[in-house]
């Protein structure tokens, strides 16, 4: 099978470790090589272009789509931006990118945006593995809510309700479902179950500590993992 060489250039650490992670678990990965500053990840490039560029586009001394445009265009590698916000996506279209993702990335969504990176360069890849569509838009009965699985953090049990807890506290809403219809309705690859109360989307964070989930995109929940919760994250991985 044909490896195929990625590089990643973000000046977020915890970002470029959820990729990395990610990009693990394709079967036709090469070598990954990570950098935090864009001017390292530029000549770097011009150095040894990559296959494939996963490339931030919000960084502090040079933009993603600053850097890509300074390349010489004989040196530009299939890329897919991805960052925190929609707004750069028709900046992503005219440079042609193979797709743009919303941060943090998952498996199923960097797999197929990988597909579509190599099929620039006329090399078709086969997924052969089932890819949940952790990205999808999920429509809520008797709402006018649409939401992605890839924006839930957690999703937490409240009496009869549960509250669906998004990247923005202030767009976290309540649904009536129990926890068990809920368990069945998010994507297994990155959701589990780590407590009675609580289903968590381990995109979300890195660590554990005092069997508390560190959250850094919402740092205001706290939220508790079992013994069995612990269980069941060891077999995720």
């Amino acid at each position: 099978m044909a490896k195929y060489d990625v590089m990643i250039i973000d000046d977020d650490l915890f970002d470029i470790r959820k990729a990395e992670k990610a990009l693990k678990g394709i079967p036709q990965m090469g070598e990954v090589k990570s950098y935090t500053k864009a001017i390292d990840g530029f000549n770097a490039i011009i150095d040894n272009p990559p296959d494939v560029l996963l490339l931030d586009v919000e960084m502090p001394d040079m933009s993603g789509l600053d850097l890509y445009l300074t390349l010489p265009v004989d040196k530009r590698p299939p890329v897919i931006l991805y960052t925190k916000t929609e707004k750069y996506s028709y900046k992503g279209i005219k440079i042609a990118a193979a797709d743009y993702l919303i941060k943090p990335v998952s498996f199923p969504d960097l797999y197929i945006a990988f597909k579509r990176a190599l099929e620039q360069k006329n090399i078709t890849v086969k997924i052969d593995l089932e890819i949940e569509p952790s990205g999808q838009w999920f429509k809520f009965k008797n709402t006018d809510r649409f939401i992605k699985f890839s924006d839930v953090v957690a999703i937490a049990s409240i009496k009869n309700y549960v509250i669906f807890h998004l990247r923005q506290a202030e767009e976290d809403f309540e649904y009536r479902l129990t926890m068990e219809q809920a368990e069945q309705l998010v994507p297994k690859r990155t959701f589990v179950r780590v407590h009675r109360g609580f289903i968590v989307n381990t995109d979300f964070t890195t660590k554990i500590v005092d069997k508390t989930f560190v959250l850094p995109d919402r740092p205001d929940l706290q939220l508790k993992v079992s013994d069995v919760g612990l269980k069941r994250l060891y077999k995720m991985n």
